[in-house]
């Protein structure tokens, strides 16, 4: 059961990432991101209440660095799903795992085994495999930015640790998170302008966000009731679900070239899952 949660949460994902692309082709950028955190924040706040969790919180300061790291991550990541193929994107964003080895190994100036070493320099080929000197520039761009959503999605980690380790709630780090986006996304829609919305935008952004928070509520009750290493390798399948998303909807076909970077990164993540602690694992719902 715990398994199906995790596959439930990867194909929701899946579809919110397959939701910003149909959305990216009338919807301004801003706008996804404010729809995305709106509808978020309305979700997990009713969940807050029914919990009778609070909204208070004596952490303010680090919650907003962890939502300013966070909410940049996720521009990247939408970014990239924009202009990448979905498989491509997802994955780049899934190189987190590597990064919080790196991360990891240098805040707590741990000892570097020749596994954590092989995972790390594994998951990097495979990112020089996906930067061939063959993409045409603006995917190479986009699949730098991608790239940069892993790494600060794996300094938000590094952050949310800290909250969840104070005794933070997870769904107040979510709150607090998705609230940061709505204003930001606000502000920035409303200096460039709001996209007027018709029927069939309006259900885009609307799954967008509801994907979104479903996807977050379904990995959590994944990691909260089963072993996170084995979840957090789960997780992967949004890229199996990605790609098959990206074929039937876009035509999107991955190259040999493409398909072995991503192969060489997944394998690199689930490795350098292995060598981390379930309890750190299970950071991840909260993100």
């Amino acid at each position: 059961m715990v398994a199906l949660w995790m596959v439930v949460a990867s194909g929701f994902f899946a579809l919110m990432g397959a939701s910003v692309k149909l959305a990216s082709a009338k919807v301004g950028f801003f706008d996804i991101i404010f729809y995305r955190s709106f509808i978020n924040v309305l979700i997990v706040a009713a969940l807050i209440k029914v919990k009778n969790l609070g909204f208070r919180t004596q952490h303010l300061g680090l919650h907003m660095k962890r939502a300013a790291i966070g909410n940049a991550a996720m521009y990247c990541g939408f970014y990239s799903l924009i202009h990448l193929p979905i498989a491509t994107a997802t994955t780049l964003g899934y190189t987190n795992p590597i990064f919080q080895s790196a991360i990891a190994f240098v805040t707590s100036k741990g000892q570097l085994t020749g596994k954590l070493l092989f995972s790390v320099l594994l998951g990097f080929i495979g990112i020089l495999v996906l930067l061939r000197p063959d993409t045409p520039n603006g995917e190479y761009v986009a699949t730098l930015i991608g790239l940069l959503s892993g790494l600060l999605t794996a300094l938000a980690y590094f952050n949310v640790g800290k909250l969840v380790r104070s005794g933070e709630p997870e769904l107040r780090v979510v709150f607090y998170f998705s609230l940061v986006g709505t204003v930001i996304g606000c502000v920035m829609t409303a200096v460039v302008g709001f996209t007027a919305l018709d029927s069939a935008m309006m259900l885009c952004v609307g799954a967008i966000g509801v994907f979104g928070s479903l996807g977050q509520i379904t990995m959590t009750r994944a990691y909260g009731s089963g072993n996170a290493v084995i979840v957090s390798i789960l997780s992967y399948s949004t890229i199996i679900f990605s790609t098959l998303l990206g074929y039937l909807l876009f035509g999107e076909k991955l190259s040999y070239i493409a398909a072995a970077g991503m192969a060489l990164i997944i394998l690199s993540g689930a490795l350098a899952i292995l060598k981390r602690s379930p309890a750190k694992a299970s950071k991840a719902a909260a993100v």
